[in-house]
């Protein structure tokens, strides 16, 4: 049996308010342990016997004469430990970049990578790092890579010409202008230098690769700015047409025009394993609707991705979330105690970005627009820094009788979490144990 985090990510010394709240924290609780990326880099890298199992394939383990690993992302410290657990002595190199965590006496170097966007400002070490092992290796050694959302600024640099600062200003001012968090992190992916957009696998040559990840809904190619994955023609197209939108393609300096622009010529990527997912926000929603289901609650999923920014993600799950109540039977006829409606988001937010701000601003919406006086709604983010009152790594809002942790004072309690367990995006969770009927719509 492999355990989950070989760690407590929620702080033992911090009492849980009373109310709805403690089934919320319950829920948050099991969703992190479903979607733990320790846990998974171990079930995706074991030695059996003589077999070394990575992912789905299974080689001999004298196939490798050394194995090194690059980890990457707020996940960073949990998929380095996994995979130092797993593989023990066969590692021979390899480090972690991402987030501090609580960690101690891990046996590999770190590069605390603090979150903020587009550029890390220690990304050029994290990238110097990488090429240095790549230097190393050859035909008969394998890298495993584990990347985890927060890596794309990690992996980043700037564009050559550029500054940091410049290039940080650009994305800035495109997202100003309405470029959405996936834009902005194409529009990394496509223009910045460093190991995004394929840079890894150029660096790595012949070298073979295994890639795990930690995905919030991004996949292979856009997580950590698709580092395995050169930018495509369909990408360049996508790209082109949003800087048009925001009407700033024509100023872009004539690099960076060019690094858009169609390519017949160039070479398709080389060939890659498929990736591994070792942790999704599927996961996190099946272990929080488990622990709800047994404790007789009925469970129902709202959505795999709510989208929108936060305050349009908070009007779309409620509306999603009434739907559902009017469809169900009262708890009563089934002897549940209520009913759980779940969902997974990203929150419009880029990579690497600090997700406490959305956390606040789909909460503050959400208190705003519930109807049901009985109804508690939690949301929880799978990553960030330890959570304080006004940012905390999970919230709830609804009918309680302590308001001892509140986020704007009277509206929420905080559930903090400490960082560097996994990062799957945001968790919300509704409960209503029915009772009072809803309100008649606003007038």
């Amino acid at each position: 049996m492999i355990g989950q985090f070989p760690w407590d990510p929620f702080p033992p010394d911090v009492p849980l308010p009373r109310g709805p709240d403690p089934l919320q924290a319950l829920a948050y609780r099991e969703a992190i342990a479903a979607a733990d990326a320790y846990r998974g880099v171990r079930e995706a890298l074991r030695i059996e016997h003589d077999l070394l199992r990575i992912g789905n394939r299974f080689v001999p383990r004298e196939r490798y004469r050394e194995v090194a690993f690059v980890a990457v992302g707020n996940a960073a410290g949990s998929m380095a430990l996994g995979a130092a657990d797993s593989l023990g002595e066969l590692l021979t190199a390899g480090f972690a970049a991402g987030p501090p965590t609580t960690l101690e006496h891990v046996p590999f170097p770190r590069i605390e990578v603090p979150l903020g966007l587009p550029i890390a400002p220690r990304s050029e070490e994290v990238v110097r790092s990488l090429e240095e092992i790549a230097e190393t290796l050859h035909d008969d050694h394998l890298l495993v890579l584990l990347l985890s959302p927060g890596a794309l600024p990690a992996l980043a640099r700037p564009p050559t010409g550029w500054s940091a600062t410049d290039f940080g200003e650009f994305l800035a001012r495109i997202r100003r202008l309405g470029a959405t968090g996936e834009e902005l992190d194409l529009a990394t992916r496509a223009l910045a230098g460093g190991g995004v957009g394929g840079g890894v696998a150029r660096a790595l040559g012949s070298v073979d690769v295994a890639t795990l990840i930690v995905d919030r809904g991004d996949g292979a190619r856009r997580t950590g700015g698709g580092p395995m994955h050169a930018v495509d023609p369909t990408e360049r197209a996508e790209l082109r047409a949003t800087l048009e939108r925001l009407g700033v393609r024509a100023s872009l300096p004539e690099p960076m025009r060019a690094a858009l622009a169609p390519d017949p010529s160039a070479p398709a990527p080389r060939p890659t394993h498929r990736p591994v997912y070792v942790a999704r926000p599927a996961d996190a929603l099946t272990g929080a609707g488990d622990a709800l289901f047994d404790r007789k609650w009925r469970v129902r999923l709202g959505t795999l991705a709510l989208a929108g920014n936060p305050e349009e993600a908070a009007e779309a799950f409620l509306h999603r979330v009434e739907e559902i109540l009017a469809k169900e039977p009262a708890p009563s006829l089934d002897k549940s105690y209520g009913i759980a409606v779940l969902a997974a988001a990203r929150l419009d937010q880029p990579e690497g970005a600090e997700g406490g701000p959305a956390l606040a601003r789909f909460l503050t919406r959400a208190q705003a627009s519930m109807r049901r006086p009985e109804l508690s709604v939690g949301l929880f983010r799978t990553a960030g820094p330890l959570g304080g009152p006004e940012l905390p790594g999970g919230a709830v809002i609804g009918r309680a009788e302590s308001t001892e942790y509140p986020i704007h004072a009277g509206r929420a309690r905080a559930i903090p979490m400490e960082a560097g367990v996994t990062d799957v995006g945001f968790l919300a969770v509704a409960l209503w144990p029915g009772g009072e009927e809803a309100p008649g719509p606003a007038p």
